[in-house]
């Protein structure tokens, strides 16, 4: 057998939806039932552009659900070098202050990389190196209140901080995320448990995984 017959075949597995679909929730699943050791996680939220540069005011007025508030070139980059066996440095992101923080997250290559996030197939470059890619599809009124949810617990935003950013992700996604509906090998349902979501992706990804 020659060496690169011997190499490591990595895949590159996407998770899309809307905001308060349960995308990270399936990621985090996922990422436990398949084990740390084989999958390496990369959610497109880390690679928000910094904004230290602007004032507060300034900064609360970027869409973030727009591709050009995040670092796609760095994005792409990563997954390319994770899928050719080189660890990446994933930066970091505060979500209250609209900075990237100083410290990054060592990420290794692993036999799966799974990418997390609205726009992880906003660009063809980026549909280009996915192989499977999945679409959390779940009811409006449902993923709006777990963004309120979240966006006042985790990311200390008052109500009508919330409702400016919601207006805008949701414009912005019938434009660039529904890309990923359209082009999604499997959808799954978002208000289903987490639990009968992840055993039907796995249970996907197994019986695809060498088609």
């Amino acid at each position: 057998m020659t060496l690169a017959a011997r190499a490591v075949v990595r895949r590159v597995i996407a998770i899309a939806g809307g905001s308060g679909s349960g995308k990270s929730t399936l990621a985090a699943a996922l990422l436990e039932a398949m084990g740390d050791d084989s999958v390496a996680l990369l959610p497109i939220d880390a690679y928000y552009h910094d904004l230290s540069h602007l004032a507060p005011e300034e900064r609360e007025a970027v869409n973030f659900d727009h591709p050009d508030a995040l670092d796609l070139d760095l994005f792409t980059a990563h997954i390319e070098a994770l899928r050719s066996g080189r660890a990446v440095e994933c930066p970091t992101y505060d979500f209250a202050t609209h900075c990237r923080r100083s410290e990054t997250v060592s990420i290794a290559p692993r036999d799966t990389i799974l990418l997390e996030g609205i726009l992880v197939a906003c660009r063809a470059d980026l549909r280009a190196l996915i192989d499977r890619l999945i679409f959390v599809a779940t009811d409006v009124a449902l993923r709006r209140s777990r963004r309120v949810h979240r966006d006042q617990h985790e990311r200390g935003r008052d109500l009508a901080s919330i409702e400016r950013f919601w207006t805008r992700a949701e414009s912005t996604f019938r434009e660039w995320g529904a890309l990923a509906e359209d082009g999604a090998d499997l959808i799954v349902g978002g208000s289903e448990d987490v639990e009968v979501m992840t055993q039907l992706v796995v249970k996907y990804l197994r019986y695809n995984a060498d088609h």
